[in-house]
C-alpha cells in the first residue's frame, strides 16, 4: 500500500515540475521580455502560474491514480506497459503543445489556443508562416524535455513498480478512490467558488507576465473546449440598458459627407488593394538607410491620406470581412469560418452588383485556406483569381504567386475600357512571412526583421509600377484605387499593442478631387460607409461603419485582439485584457465612461456574431 501512495504523489509531482520546467523555457526563450520584468513579477509567474499547472497535473493524474487503485486486479505486465504507454502519448503530445506555443507568442503574441487549428487544412500556408522560425532551437527543446521525462518515467517510476506487490489488499481500493478524488481540488485551482480559469493567474498590469503566468496545454484545451461548446456571450460587461445607451452615442451622427470625387465620376471603377501586414510603423520610415516604401511615401501626396486608422483584427482572413463586410474582428475567433455565420453578413460587393458592377476578387494564394472562398462565392464575386489562374512557373512563393505576377494579371485582364463598371479586390501576398520576393534583395540580412523590411520594400517597389502603368489605362479617370492594410504586424517591435493594429489607407486615381489628409481617428471597418457615401449608394445595412469624411461622425476605433481589445480616441488610446478584465495600456487620460465604452463595443459585437 506504502509503495503505491508514495507512486501516486510522484506521479502527480512529475506532472506539476514538468510544467515549472516548460515555463522556465517559455521565459528563456523569449528572454528580451523576460529582462524587462523584475525579481518579484518573476517569482509572481511563478507563484501565480503554480496553480494552474497543478491543475493540469490533476487532469493528467487522473487515469494513472485511478489505475493504481485497482492495480491489484491487473497483471503487471498489463498494468506498466499501460501507464508508461499513457503517460509517454500525453509526454509526446503535450511537449509539441509546449514547443508551438513558444513560437505562436513570437508570431501572434498570444499564446497557444485553438487557433492554429484552423490552418490545418491548408499545411502548405500554416508550414510557410513558421518557415522562418527558429527550427533547430524548437527541436533542441522539444528533445530535451521529451528526454528528461521518459528518464523519469522509466528509470524513477518504473523503479516504484518492480517493488510492488500484486495481490488482493481491499483497503488500498479506499485510499485510492479518495485520492482520486482529492484531484478536484487541484483541477478547480483550490477551494474557491470559482473554478480554475485564465483570470486566476493573472496578478500583473505587465501583460506579458500574466500570459507567462498560463499553463500552455491546460490554456490550448480550454480554448479549444471553448470554441466547441461556447453559446454564451463571456464579454458580458454591462446591461442591456447602458450598452444600448453607449453603441447609440457612438454611432450617432448627422448632415452629409465632404465630397472627395470629381463632380464629373459617374459609378467610378473601384479597386481595393488590402496590402498584406502593412503597419503604419514603416510609413516614412527608412531601415539601415534604405527608405522601406518610396512609393507610397510619393504616392500620399497624389491622392487622399488617412493617417489615423487602425485595423479591425490581427489576421488575414478577419480583414477580408472587416473591409468587404464592415463586420468587426472577434477576440477568440473568426466569422469566415463558419460559412453559416459569415453568408449572413452584408457584403459591398452585392450593394455594386445592384448598382450594375462587375466584382472580381484577385489573390496569388489559395482561396481555400481559411474558408475564404466560401465567403467569397456569397459575396458574389463575379470573378475569383487565384493561385490556380497562374502558369505553374509562377508559383514560386511558398504562398503562392508573388505580387508583381498578381499585378500584371489585374492589368492584363483590365486592357480595355469594360462595359460596365467593375468593383475589384486585390490581396497581397509577398509580404507574408516567411517573407519572400521574387526579386534580388534591397535590403540585405537574414534576420527576420531583415527579411520583412525587405518584402514591404518589394511589394512598394511592384504597386509603385502598377500605379504608373494604371494611370496609362482609359479606365484611371474614372477610377478609385484604396490600398489599406489587411492589418498591421508586430514588427517593427514597439512593445505597445495599440502600434500593432496602426495601418494606412490611401485613396486614388482620376476620380479623386484633389489630394488631402485626413487625420480624424478611424477603423478599417469605416471603409464601406465611407465610401459608399462618396458613390451616394446606401449604406445602412453596414451597422458597424461609420463615415469618416463626415464631420459630424465621432471619432474613435476599436480593434479586437486574441483575448483583449482597443479602444482609439483622439490622443486617448486604451488597451483592455478581456481575461484578466483589466487595463493593459494606456495614452492620454481614460476616463471610466471611455472604458465602458470600449467595454459595451466589445459586448454587443460579440453578442452579435453569438446570434448569427
Amino acid at each position: 500500500m506504502r509503495e503505491r501512495i508514495r507512486f501516486i504523489l510522484i506521479y502527480f509531482t512529475f506532472w506539476a515540475i514538468y510544467f515549472l520546467a516548460a515555463r522556465v523555457i517559455f521565459l528563456a526563450y523569449h528572454i528580451e521580455d523576460s529582462k524587462l520584468l523584475t525579481l518579484e513579477t518573476v517569482f509572481g509567474i511563478f507563484w501565480n502560474g503554480f496553480r494552474m499547472d497543478l491543475s493540469m497535473a490533476g487532469y493528467l493524474s487522473l487515469f494513472p491514480f485511478l489505475w493504481v487503485t485497482f492495480s491489484n486486479f491487473i497483471k503487471k505486465s498489463v498494468f506498466q506497459s499501460t501507464i508508461f504507454t499513457y503517460t509517454f502519448i500525453l509526454v509526446f503530445i503535450i511537449t509539441l503543445i509546449i514547443i508551438v506555443d513558444l513560437e505562436v507568442y513570437n508570431i501572434w503574441s498570444f499564446r497557444i489556443d485553438a487557433t492554429p487549428l484552423g490552418y490545418l487544412k491548408s499545411p502548405r500556408e500554416a508550414i510557410a508562416s513558421i518557415t522562418n522560425s527558429p527550427v533547430i532551437a524548437l527541436l533542441i527543446s522539444f528533445l530535451a524535455l521529451m528526454a528528461v521525462s521518459n528518464y523519469i518515467m522509466y528509470r524513477i517510476m518504473a523503479n516504484k513498480i518492480d517493488n510492488w506487490k500484486f495481490i488482493n489488499n481491499f483497503p488500498f481500493i479506499i485510499y485510492g478512490l479518495l485520492f482520486s478524488a482529492s484531484l478536484i481540488i487541484p483541477i478547480r485551482g483550490g477551494f474557491g467558488i470559482a473554478p480554475m480559469n485564465h483570470s486566476t493567474v493573472y496578478f500583473s498590469n505587465n501583460n506579458f507576465a500574466n500570459i507567462s503566468a498560463l499553463n500552455a496545454p491546460w490554456n490550448f484545451l480550454s480554448s479549444v473546449l471553448y470554441n466547441t461548446s461556447n453559446k454564451v456571450n463571456p464579454f458580458t460587461y454591462l446591461p442591456k440598458e447602458i450598452l444600448d445607451n453607449d453603441i447609440n452615442k457612438l454611432y450617432k451622427t448627422s448632415g452629409t459627407p465632404h465630397y472627395v470625387l470629381k463632380n464629373n465620376s459617374s459609378k467610378p471603377n473601384v479597386l481595393i488593394i488590402m496590402w498584406e501586414s502593412f503597419t503604419k510603423k514603416i510609413v516614412g520610415e527608412t531601415y539601415n538607410g534604405i527608405e522601406i516604401t518610396p512609393n507610397f511615401n510619393k504616392l500620399r501626396a497624389e491622392g487622399i491620406y488617412f493617417d489615423n486608422l487602425y485595423a479591425s483584427g490581427d489576421r488575414t482572413d478577419k480583414a477580408l470581412v472587416s473591409v468587404l463586410s464592415a463586420y468587426p474582428a472577434q477576440p477568440t475567433t473568426s466569422i469566415i469560418k463558419q460559412p453559416l455565420k459569415s453568408a449572413s453578413l452584408p457584403v459591398i460587393t452585392k450593394v455594386f452588383e445592384a448598382k450594375g458592377y462587375t466584382n472580381q476578387f484577385y489573390y496569388g494564394g489559395d482561396t481555400e485556406f481559411a474558408n475564404i472562398k466560401s465567403y467569397l462565392f456569397g459575396a458574389n464575386f463575379n470573378k475569383i483569381v487565384d493561385k490556380n489562374d497562374f502558369p505553374e512557373e509562377l508559383n514560386t512563393s511558398k504562398w503562392g504567386v508573388h505580387d508583381e505576377f498578381l499585378f500584371e494579371k489585374f492589368l492584363n485582364d483590365h486592357k480595355f475600357v469594360q462595359k460596365r463598371p467593375f468593383f475589384s479586390t486585390l490581396l497581397t501576398l509577398s509580404s507574408h512571412e516567411p517573407f519572400e520576393t521574387s526579386r534580388a534583395k534591397k535590403i540585405e540580412g537574414n534576420e527576420t526583421l531583415d527579411m520583412f523590411m525587405n518584402s514591404m520594400n518589394y511589394t512598394d517597389e511592384v504597386l509603385g509600377e502598377f500605379i504608373e502603368n494604371a494611370k496609362k489605362q482609359p479606365w484611371w479617370d474614372n477610377t478609385i484605387i484604396v490600398i489599406i492594410a489587411d492589418h498591421g504586424n508586430r514588427l517593427p517591435e514597439t512593445k505597445k499593442n495599440v502600434d500593432d493594429f496602426k495601418i494606412p489607407m490611401l485613396w486614388l486615381g482620376g476620380a479623386i478631387k484633389s489630394p488631402s489628409k485626413i487625420m480624424k481617428v478611424g477603423s478599417q471597418i469605416d471603409l464601406a460607409s465611407t465610401l459608399l457615401h462618396q458613390l451616394k449608394f446606401d449604406a445602412s445595412q453596414f451597422v458597424w461603419s461609420k463615415d469618416i469624411l463626415n464631420k459630424n461622425t465621432k471619432p474613435w476605433a476599436f480593434y479586437a485582439f486574441n483575448n483583449g481589445f482597443g479602444y482609439i480616441k483622439p490622443e486617448k488610446v486604451l488597451v483592455f485584457d478581456n481575461v484578466g478584465k483589466r487595463t493593459i495600456e494606456t495614452e492620454g487620460k481614460i476616463l471610466p465612461k471611455e472604458i465602458e465604452e470600449g467595454k459595451s463595443m466589445q459586448q454587443r459585437t460579440f453578442e452579435d456574431y453569438l446570434k448569427r
